[in-house]
């Protein structure tokens, strides 16, 4: 099976207002290390590249993998965190192929899956994963991961989430850890208020009110304007609507949402 994999090192420091993905250094080793892990709280970023392709097959609608994702230098926990967060979003339902559930075990056995279909590569199968860090503030450090998947039909499966690391307790945070405890029930009734609201904007009737009522995420993100709920394509609304956004503003977010994450006034 032809593998590329290369770790790209560059030296990316993270620090609270390092809120972009900024550009990489690329190596043209397949394996370096960086002396210099961690400095004055800052961390080192690292972007791995995974690229595989179906053996035996030449063309460009051959089934292949590309992966890319981040770790960082002398942090074991979050990078482990982060590859289970990966992992979790490359499983595939309708597989049939065994794997160990690591990133470049669920790819072989995308290409396994792949091998076993007669029209995998006429169909192009594709399977594709990016990972890039969206925020750096407040403690909290936030990756928004993409994925996407391609088997045949009209279209392939998008899938966006968001992953969520408290850099001083060395802990992996779902939304729950983010709200103040207790205060669950008074988050989800804002949320459906913006959830009618955003159904208002657009201007939708009942019949599609009936069809796509509101539903919770765990993919939850920090923007310049509030919390922002994010959701996938056949949850709130179908395919051609793409993956609805929904904006819980910082001033209804009061006592709800734990002081420290929120943004200095």
């Amino acid at each position: 099976m032809r593998m590329t994999m290369a770790l790209l090192l560059g030296l990316l420091l993270l620090s609270g207002c390092d809120n972009t993905e900024a550009p990489d250094t690329n190596r043209a080793d397949s394996h370096t290390s960086n002396p210099s892990a961690q400095t004055n709280g800052k961390l080192t970023r690292i972007r791995i590249e995974l690229n595989k392709s179906a053996p035996q097959c030449e063309g460009d609608g051959c089934p292949r993998v590309h992966i890319a994702w981040v770790n960082y230098e002398d942090q074991p926990e979050l990078n482990a965190a982060i590859e289970t967060r990966l992992a979790s979003m490359l499983v595939r339902m309708d597989g049939d192929a065994t794997h160990d559930g690591s990133i470049e075990g669920l790819a072989d056995a995308f290409l396994a899956d792949a091998a076993d279909m007669a029209m995998a590569a006429e169909q192009g199968w594709e399977l594709s994963a990016t990972v890039k860090q969206q925020r750096s503030e407040n403690g909290l450090l936030t990756l928004s991961m993409e994925s996407y998947e391609y088997t045949g039909g009209a279209h392939g499966q998008p899938n966006v989430g968001y992953f969520h690391w408290d850099v001083e307790n060395q802990q992996w945070l779902q939304l729950n850890d983010l709200l103040v405890p207790g205060q669950q029930e008074a988050f989800w009734n804002r949320a459906r208020q913006a959830h009618k609201d955003w159904l208002d904007t657009q201007d939708l009737d009942d019949n599609f009110r009936d069809s796509w009522p509101f539903e919770q995420t765990d993919d939850v993100f920090f923007n310049g304007k509030g919390l922002v709920l994010q959701y996938n394509v056949y949850h709130i609304a179908p395919y051609a609507m793409g993956q609805p956004r929904l904006t819980l503003p910082y001033e209804k977010l009061t006592g709800i949402v734990r002081e420290k994450y929120l943004p200095a006034e």
